[in-house]
């Protein structure tokens, strides 16, 4: 998509236009201009965003950053990701909430907190976002250098266009996840199509009517997607596909 203008959002029409635009974006540099946009229309200053995705027992963060680079050095140095009241929330949260609302339960979130003051959080909102796997959610820090009034207004202001943002910023990280994990199995759409269908429990021979492809064709792509996603059958290659984001959950 061609980048849009930088101009400064100055309604709520603008605003949801400039949501609705990130799945179309295909930088990361893209996107973070875009989401500082928005987030200046809420009256806020900082953000940042993370996607977390498991793979089995471990879990990877990817980050969209709009803050300064400081707090970002501190949050990974400590691993506060590790204790972080805000990752807890929004893993068992799907309402967007006023950061001051989540209680802190160890020193150790205090301190991170008061850090996170210092560096341009001294209050905000925290956005959950959660896609159709549940291996994959998104948490959006909202945050101002202002107190706590400051941000329950925003927050009252633009509850549903928050959630709206939080979300999209989650599925555009779905989406570039998607494209490199076809790539990195070296996967094609057919491939897609085949595990769709195997989703909706449709046979090889439904399969290939419907897609127009050959019966021996249909079988000979199935066997290889169950050893390209080390499964035993295609039960099991749907949910293997679904865990990393290749097909959405039915």
């Amino acid at each position: 998509m061609e980048s849009q203008s930088p101009e400064e959002i100055g309604s709520f029409e603008d605003a949801n236009d400039r949501v609705a635009w990130i799945n179309g974006y295909e930088t990361e540099a893209e996107v973070g201009a875009a989401a500082r946009q928005i987030v200046n229309y809420f009256g806020l200053q900082s953000f940042v965003f993370g996607a977390l995705f498991r793979d089995g027992e471990r879990e990877n963060y990817r980050y969209l950053v709009g803050c300064e680079p400081a707090w970002c050095f501190l949050y990974d140095q400590h691993k506060w990701y590790a204790i972080d009241p805000f990752i807890e929330y929004a893993l068992k949260n799907t309402s967007p909430v006023l950061a001051s609302d989540i209680p802190l339960n160890s020193e150790g979130q205090e301190r991170l907190m008061a850090t996170a003051a210092e560096h341009g959080f001294r209050s905000g909102v925290v956005v959950p976002a959660h896609s159709g796997s549940a291996v994959r959610i998104g948490i959006l820090y909202l945050g101002t250098s202002e107190g706590p009034e400051y941000a329950r207004e925003s927050f009252l202001k633009h509850r549903n266009l928050m959630r709206a943002f939080s979300l999209e910023l989650l599925e555009w990280w779905d989406a570039k996840l998607r494209d490199a994990g076809l790539e990195a199995l070296n996967l094609d759409e057919l491939d897609v199509d085949l595990l769709t269908k195997a989703q909706d429990h449709a046979t090889a021979e439904e399969a290939a009517r419907e897609l127009g492809v050959t019966l021996s064709r249909v079988k000979d792509r199935y066997e290889r997607l169950a050893r390209k996603l080390e499964a035993p059958n295609k039960r099991s290659a749907v949910e293997k596909a679904v865990a990393l984001g290749l097909i959405k959950a039915a």
